[in-house]
């Protein structure tokens, strides 16, 4: 395979150490910048961890024992992902809400229990920071509304006031993944300078984190350097990310149907973009409290041939469900012109991919494709829409393109001296073989160019063949943890010494 010509790391023998749930560590030293180095207690530290993702969203949940089996498998950091409605309300003005801070409170004394670096990641801010649908419903208004960026400055004022001195939390993340439509980044960079200012006014030594605009790739740093010396530069990692296949794009959402509806036809012709040579049909009921069905999926070239034609009349016929099954499932009973359909339930609590994915189907760049679907509405809230996501196939654990791609980021730690940390980079699990090989070659690399990294997630409430470590049900039950991908991990958490 194409990965022999990647160093591996070799997954190394490490002992498991129980911790008593209270048992206190040392204080963790205050982590500085310096140069292009993290240092505590002036030795050179490295982040390797994973993400909390989707903490207090869509009902995923940690506890005190995750923090722990974090410690006993090796890791050193947790990069918890928080929205701006944890702590505060929509009101106006807004009011702190004390409960939320208690909750994050409770996560960084778990981290100072076992030793564990905090970095609290903003995943959304007030008004939303890019336009995916998590972020305050995707309407993006952090880049144009005043009192949008005047909630955002405040809020990390008061995190700043609640948080400085306290050294296990080593740094805060201003935002994740900004997407403010903007030809140059000198709008992120001026918002970003005012929370800046903000958090220096009252706590002067805090690492601050900042990615690039255009959802922080590894491309997108370049515009970003701020003349503060503790300045820890982050960018996002998914190439190949799909299992066997590089994520293209999907067509952004069209306004959706709600309510109670007989069968309507909902359809969208759409254009390959550059690169992309598969594609598959998404069929979304999200923020919906009732339910939705969907039949007879069709989708077309220009010339009329059929790609798929889906009556779903015994089976989902290739389709598989994005969240957990008790969301998504099989109506044998419920149908367009037979029976049988794909429901969608109660998909208030996710993270807004409330639907199901077809087959991958081959397609031509550059050609259009017409798609379409029957929905049936039960008293449903929320969105029910179609879209079609594109992927560039045969990609995974390309050497050439993983060294290829990683330059903008070598080069730009290299230019400016600083530190660079990988705060996302995951796989799913579509090909469980390939999975961990992809782990393993990306650490590798982000090893070799002396970036730090955490893993995305840990946990969420979405399908078993995601790329959490332990994904979980609707009620907050686990799934099994996906022992082949720990490995991997705990190969490189294993760098960080013994736990």
């Amino acid at each position: 395979m194409i990965i022999k010509s990647l160093v591996l790391i070799v997954v190394l023998a490490i002992p498991v150490q129980l911790f008593a749930a209270d048992v206190q560590k040392a204080s963790l030293p205050a982590l500085k910048v310096k140069g292009n180095l993290l240092v505590a207690d002036g030795q050179p530290i490295r982040l390797r961890g994973i993400n909390w993702g989707w903490w207090h969203l869509s009902g995923t949940r940690y506890s005190e024992a995750d923090m722990q089996k974090l410690a006993r498998w090796g890791a050193n950091t947790v990069r918890l992902a928080f929205s701006y409605n944890d702590l505060e309300t929509d009101d106006n003005p807004p009011v702190w809400k004390e409960n939320g801070f208690k909750d994050l409170d409770d996560v960084a004394q778990w981290a100072k229990r076992y030793g564990i670096y905090l970095i609290l990641d903003m995943h959304v801010t007030p008004g939303g920071q890019s336009p995916q649908p998590y972020c305050a419903g995707g309407g993006n208004r952090l880049w144009t509304d005043p009192n949008e960026q005047a909630r955002f400055v405040a809020l990390w004022s008061e995190i700043a006031q609640r948080y400085h001195g306290r050294t296990e939390v080593a740094a805060y993340e201003l935002m994740n993944e900004p997407g403010s439509n903007q030809k140059t980044p000198e709008l992120l960079r001026s918002i970003d300078q005012r929370a800046m200012a903000a958090i220096r006014a009252v706590d002067p030594d805090k690492i601050i984190v900042v990615g690039g605009d255009n959802g922080s790739g590894q491309g997108d740093l370049a515009g970003v350097k701020f003349p503060d010396p503790n300045i820890l530069y982050t960018f996002h990692w998914y190439l190949g990310a799909g299992g066997n296949e590089d994520f293209i794009g999907e067509v952004k959402q069209d306004s959706g149907i709600a309510s109670t509806h007989d069968w309507v036809k909902i359809e969208k012709t759409v254009q390959v973009p550059t690169g992309a040579d598969h594609m598959s049909v998404v069929v979304r009921s999200t923020g919906n409290s009732g339910s939705a069905w969907f039949d007879d999926i069709k989708a077309e070239d220009a010339a009329g041939k059929v790609l798929q034609s889906c009556g779903f009349d015994q089976n989902p016929q290739g389709y598989h469900p994005e969240a957990f099954p008790e969301t998504m499932s099989y109506d044998p009973s419920i149908g367009h012109d037979k029976p049988g359909s794909l429901k969608v339930h109660a998909s208030t609590e996710f993270n807004d991919w409330g639907g199901w994915v077809s087959e991958r189907l081959p397609v031509q760049t550059g050609q259009s494709y017409h798609v379409s679907t029957w929905v049936k509405l039960d008293q449903a809230t929320g969105d029910t829409f179609l879209n079609v996501q594109f992927c560039r196939s045969n990609t995974m654990l390309d050497p050439v393109a993983f060294k290829e791609k990683i330059v903008p980021a070598v080069e730009f730690a290299q230019k400016y001296n600083v530190p660079v940390w990988v705060g996302e980079f995951g796989c799913d699990v579509s090909n469980p073989d390939l999975q961990p090989k992809w782990a393993n070659a990306c650490i590798s690399l982000f090893e070799k160019n002396d970036f730090s990294w955490t893993y995305w997630s840990d946990r969420s409430t979405a399908a078993p063949t995601g790329m959490d470590l332990q994904p979980e049900h609707a009620d907050g039950s686990d799934y099994p943890v996906n022992e082949r991908l720990l490995e991997a991990l705990r190969a490189g958490w294993a760098l960080n010494g013994p736990p």
